[in-house]
């Protein structure tokens, strides 16, 4: 082999091959300069629409500027667009990002900068009547050096090929209408995307107050999903609170089980626990009626027993007659019985896992109760929340201040000496 043939040879090198829907994504090293290629799959590029749904995308790809979005260029053959050339830059997909650097995920705000970015360049996109629609691991982008997200192709443009053949392998991350053939709207993005938040937390665990919201993103029927990816995400940023809560215990545990191996001895457990109290100022006397049947339960009365209360009185009085302050007086009273009441089973729910016995097991077995005890809180809020009559986003910001305050003085009650910091010689032994 000459030198003119070794330069030819250099030139069309090929480094790894990545699988996306469309194709398969590669860098290829042109005149001593890397450049960025997808080389469309037979199945896709055989449709006789297919052409021209590539330069209809590169088209009004050209009109979003936007520095999350991938510009590209069409390859022209004699049988039409063969593949595409991409703008200059060092892109992995996600799958990638994750595998090769799995700790990636622990870096402060990586998670959610990577949702905001996904859900504000996809809004963007959907106002222009563009849809992602797959928002699978391996079909969303990531520059290399930052980990910032990119988007490339986009579903949409690609609605009259077969999705089936299209996405073959990746059926779980797109929504059930559109493998079905029919319309594909703003609903099928939410779906997708909460189905790629999901696998970003599958190594570490879904937030417990977004589980909700990821159920009724994915609903299988769109009309049950949040109407808009603006909707969506403002149903995750709602629960900020509580997610930052979770981290807070679990970090403050991963902490605790590092030190001496993993071990840890508690104080003897504290006395019962007084409610939380509220932030609103007391209920002035005049708000007060004695014939009010609420202001004789206590704080362990029947959740059944006080809405039949609430209703019974409501019932005696038209709408005429209750006044705002009057209402005030109820859901007052409402918010001082489900704090008492979940303060007290918070408390209890706690100790389960706050104690010598429990600290003393493994890290895994540790963790795993843990994740249950957040999981028997949730349940707890909702049903106390539901029996008191009040909203969810009202009860869940209690619950978060509660749950802040009780594992806060659980932390606090840790004795350092007992944590290898002040032990002498013979508890050494």
């Amino acid at each position: 082999m000459n030198f003119e043939e070794l330069l030819e040879t250099r030139d069309v090198r090929k480094t790894t091959k990545v699988r996306l829907p469309y194709g398969y994504f590669y860098k290829r090293l042109i005149d001593g300069k890397y450049s960025n290629f997808v080389e469309f799959h037979d199945e896709v590029a055989d449709h006789v629409a297919f052409s021209n749904c590539v330069r209809t995308e590169a088209a009004d790809m050209e009109k979003v500027a936007n520095k999350h979005q991938l510009h590209f260029v069409p390859n022209e053959g004699d049988g039409g667009v063969y593949a595409i050339a991409v703008e200059v830059g060092n892109f992995i997909t996600f799958e990638q990002l994750l595998n090769e650097n799995p700790a990636i995920i622990a870096r402060e705000s990586f998670d959610i900068e990577t949702i905001h970015d996904l859900a504000e360049i996809t809004e963007l996109l959907n106002d222009k009547g563009i849809y992602h629609v797959c928002f699978a691991p391996c079909n969303v982008l990531a520059r290399k050096n930052d980990s910032s997200v990119r988007l490339l192709c986009h579903g949409s443009f690609y609605a009259k090929l077969d999705q089936e053949t299209l996405y073959d392998g990746l059926e779980d991350y797109v929504a059930p209408e559109v493998l079905a053939g029919g319309e594909i709207t703003a609903r099928a993005d939410v779906y997708s995307l909460a189905k790629f938040v999901n696998w970003l937390y599958h190594s570490a665990g879904l937030p417990m107050e977004w589980r909700y919201v990821i159920k009724r993103a994915t609903a299988a029927d769109p009309e049950r999903r949040y109407a808009s990816v603006k909707e969506f995400y403002n149903a995750l940023t709602n629960y900020k609170n509580m997610r930052r809560t979770a981290l807070v215990g679990f970090a403050a545990i991963a902490i605790a089980l590092a030190i001496v191996g993993g071990y840890f001895y508690m104080l003897p457990q504290p006395d019962d626990v007084e409610y939380v109290e509220p932030v609103e100022e007391p209920i002035p006397d005049d708000l007060l009626d004695d014939n009010n049947l609420l202001y004789g339960l206590g704080a362990d009365a029947d959740s059944a027993t006080i809405a039949n209360i609430v209703a019974k009185q409501m019932r005696a009085k038209d709408s005429v007659t209750i006044d705002e302050r009057e209402m005030k007086a109820y859901e007052a009273k409402a918010e001082q019985i489900f704090r008492k009441q979940f303060t007290k089973e918070a408390d209890r729910i706690l100790n389960k896992v706050y104690n010598k016995k429990e600290m003393n097991l493994n890290e895994k077995d540790f963790m795993t109760r843990s994740r249950s005890m957040t999981e028997e809180l949730a349940k707890v809020e909702s049903e106390l929340a539901k029996s008191s009559n009040l909203g969810n986003e009202k009860s869940q910001r209690i619950a978060s201040e509660i749950i802040d305050q009780l594992t806060t003085k659980k932390m606090e009650a840790l004795d350092k000496d007992y944590l290898g910091i002040k032990k002498n010689k013979t508890e050494k032994k």
